[in-house]
This record gives structure tokens, sequence and C-alpha cells, in this order.
């Protein structure tokens, strides 16, 4: 793919980070994000952004006045409407490069469907059936797999990916959380809330992350999760398969 003059404006500091050949394939990409809230939302901002040519957006929720003090891909006159719509009303006015479709809601009936023909799916959902219903899709089909969880001021996020390149380890969803917990055996953000600013963080991780994948730049964190606590600043890298490659 050959950028025209305003792309290689619009898109200067990633070929200064990334490269001309990691531009390429970003902008020949396809993407789909399943939730626009408080993860999703920065993960969609920073990949329309970066230049993903193709992002579906699955979260027919509507907005509700709750969800702005972090889900800061949609705005005031946004509320009550679905989610997706917002969502791609937003994109579309920050890259016109990118190509957004919505998606209905992701279900046991139309996971393999809805899940297939993608170069990665971002699981930006807040239920653990969800989260286990596209793990399971993804480890099928071999789909990399960007996977975040968060409450309060505490973050998890990962890559699973059933058939990566060479070293990095064959992994899913359930490697690193078997089985879902038992109901009530965690808190919820009803229970404890959870910071905009922490979903900022860890969508953010999540869409670099995403962009590791697509470009095969660096070392992305299949085999390792990444675990944020913003009320103690720190972030840990735990390794739960192997071999990893730490770092290139």
């Amino acid at each position: 793919m050959t950028l025209s003059p305003a792309q290689r404006q619009r898109y200067d500091r990633n070929l200064r980070a990334l490269g001309e050949e990691a531009q390429a394939r970003l902008l020949a990409s396809r993407v789909l994000v399943v939730g626009a809230g408080g993860l999703g939302s920065p993960v969609l901002l920073y990949l329309a952004a970066a230049g993903v040519g193709a992002i579906g957006i699955s979260d027919p929720d509507p907005l509700e006045l709750t969800n702005l003090q972090r889900q800061v891909v949609h705005g005031t006159p946004d509320l009550g409407a679905a989610k997706a719509e917002s969502a791609r009303a937003r994109l579309a006015a920050l890259n016109p490069d990118v190509a957004v479709t919505v998606h209905p809601r992701v279900t046991p009936e139309n996971a393999a469907g809805l899940l297939a023909g993608w170069d990665a799916v971002v699981d930006a959902t807040d239920t653990f059936d969800a989260k286990y219903l596209i793990g399971d899709t993804c480890a099928a089909t071999g789909t990399p797999h960007v996977w975040g969880t968060l409450v309060g001021l505490a973050f998890q996020v990962s890559v699973f990916w059933t058939r990566p390149p060479a070293p990095l380890p064959a992994v899913t969803l359930r490697d690193l959380h078997p089985a879902p917990p038992a109901p009530g055996a965690t808190p919820t953000s009803l229970d404890v809330g959870v910071l905009g600013a922490v979903c900022g963080q860890a969508g953010s991780v999540m869409a670099a992350e995403a962009i590791k994948v697509l470009t095969g730049i660096g070392a992305p964190l299949v085999g390792r999760v990444l675990v944020g606590d913003a009320a103690a600043a720190r972030w840990d890298v735990l390794s739960f398969a192997g071999p990893v490659r730490e770092e290139i």
C-alpha cells in the first residue's frame, strides 16, 4: 500500500515510531471491538487514530448519564443512543481513513460467524459470560484475542492466541483463568465503582497490544498478563505460559 501525502502527514509520528510497512499493515487491518464502554472507548479512539483500516463495533446498549465519567468516546448529546452508533460517529469524525461498521451483540448463536474474519478481536466487555464466549470462540478460530478486565482502580490485560508465530506460546483465556468465578465471588463496578482514568490506562494498553499484534512490532502480552494497581501506582507483568519472549 502506498500512503498518500495526507496520510504521511497524519501518521507522521507512527511512521517515525513503527515504519511505513507497519503503517500499511494497520491501514489494511480489520479489528472487531466488543464493548464501547469504559475500556472500549480508549481502545476505539486509539485504534482509529492510529489508522486501523476497518473497525467493527459490537455494543447495542444505550448510553446512560452514569457512563459519561469514563466512556469518553461518547458525549452528552449521545445520551439514549446505542453506544456502537455513537462511537461510530465519533470515529468517523476522528479519522475518515477508517471504515467503521456496527454489529449486533455477541451471543452463543452468532459468535462463530460474528467473530470470524477479523485480524484481531478486542474484548472490552464487562461480563464473565461475554468474556468466556469471546475467548472460547477466538481460541477455536485462532484469532488473536486482546483481553482486558477492570474494577475499581485495578485491571488486567493480556493477549490470547492459539496460532501465534514462534516462539510465542499458544494460549487461551482459560489458561489464565480456567473458569468464571462463582456469582458474587468478585466485586463489580456497581459494588466498588470504577475510575475513568484507570479505564484510560487499561484501554490504552489494550490498543497498543492490538497494534503490536497487527504490525508484528514488539513483544505482545501472549503468555503474560499485565496487572495494574492504580491506587499503588504499580504495574506488574506476570508470565503464565512459556516460552515467552520478554523483549525484542
